[in-house]
């Protein structure tokens, strides 16, 4: 398997929810959830902070999508597909 490597590209605090930004070129052709789940769960284990305060999103120049980590680690766990939001302008 592939190590997940990277950084986050911008982390926000806005709406009382702690947002985890990663821009991806060509962002509506990629599946960056994996890789977004593991940031969130590594900063609210490093902060002692309760995932469902962690919104991540994955974004380029024209599109942006968002979820709840928490929502995905509950998917995973039973099996169901993790949906997220595709936010227009």
């Amino acid at each position: 398997q592939t190590p997940i490597t990277g950084h986050i590209d911008i982390l926000q605090i806005r709406n009382n929810l702690i947002h985890i930004l990663d821009y991806k070129p060509n962002a509506s052709n990629i599946n960056p959830i994996n890789q977004l789940i593991v940031y969130a769960l590594a900063l609210a284990s490093r902060l002692q902070i309760p995932l469902k305060i962690i919104k991540v999103a994955w974004f380029d120049e024209n599109n942006y999508f968002e979820f709840f980590p928490l929502h995905a680690v509950y998917s995973f766990r039973n099996n169901l597909n993790l949906k997220f939001n595709k936010v227009t302008r």
